[in-house]
């Protein structure tokens, strides 16, 4: 029984080592840490600031700028990432290298975010693990939509994408920022799909009572002060009150473990 109790742990040791894995995606990413395995990070891309110390790891590239050779030069186990992250040569190249791929739809949608917990915790042998994390981001959406749901009003709010001041957009339907519907938000501009330049005119008209912008794009116009110089801003609810909001951009839009406990964080910064 000795013998075999220590057999197993032989096993399970090597069966960890032989983990190495490179992720492609911040989503896949969080993923991988959150089911016990970012240790067995080897390397990732540049979008994966989350945990910090993923930043120091190996990089693989930016999207389209990865290529197969970079990957199979780190010889990873396995590689997981998300659909239409990298070129489908890349994909292919990999698969010819016969380096086991673990590949996920990112559709930003909670129920897909459990979809794809559930395919990269069985691909990586950590069922259970999965099976937890789920478990608790369901309590947790749950405890948030009857939060929701007791609340008297449901403000709107205007989502933001920038880089500086000259390269604002409006972030509509379709996009990362489908999370305010997780935090009893609704859009100020609910036509809009994909991302549309800034109007000052149809940002007067949408009159939004917060302006969500992500921590960098915020940073990148000077602060809150500058944002509420944005032409059309001062106009609106969100202007004349001075609701101008700020998330990490990564943690608003990935979809991945997060997303309960950033839509958590939206409804208490809308919700007073």
């Amino acid at each position: 029984m000795r013998l075999t109790l220590i057999t197993l742990l032989l096993v399970a040791t090597f069966t960890i080592k032989a983990q190495k894995i490179v992720t492609a995606g911040s989503s896949a990413t969080e993923i991988v840490c959150s089911l016990g395995l970012c240790d067995n990070i080897i390397a990732t891309d540049r979008t994966s600031t989350f945990p910090p110390h993923m930043q120091g790891l190996p990089s693989i590239g930016y999207r389209t700028g990865i290529t197969a050779e970079g990957i199979i030069a780190m010889a990873p186990d396995f590689v997981v990432l998300e659909k239409d992250y990298v070129k489908p040569v890349v994909v292919e190249q990999l698969q010819s290298a016969k380096i086991k791929i673990v590949e996920v739809e990112n559709l930003h949608n909670f129920e897909n975010t459990l979809q794809r917990i559930q395919t990269i915790a069985t691909a990586l042998n950590k069922a259970t693990e999965g099976k937890e994390l789920i478990a608790e981001l369901k309590q947790g959406q749950v405890a948030l939509a009857q939060k929701v749901a007791a609340a008297k009003e449901q403000p709107t709010i205007l989502c933001v994408f920038n880089r500086g001041v000259g390269n604002m957009m409006v972030a509509g339907k379709t996009t990362g920022f489908d999370i305010i519907n997780l935090a009893g938000l609704a859009s100020a501009t609910p036509t809009i799909e994909g991302y549309k330049p800034l109007n000052t005119e149809a940002l007067i008209t949408a009159n939004p009572d917060y302006i969500l912008f992500f921590e960098s794009g915020l940073e990148s116009i000077g602060g809150k002060d500058a944002a509420l110089k944005v032409p059309g801003v001062a106009q609106t609810t969100a202007g004349k009150k001075g609701q101008i909001i700020a998330l990490d951009g990564v943690a608003l839009t990935n979809w991945g473990p997060r997303v309960i406990e950033t839509a958590q964080k939206l409804f208490d910064l809308t919700h007073n």
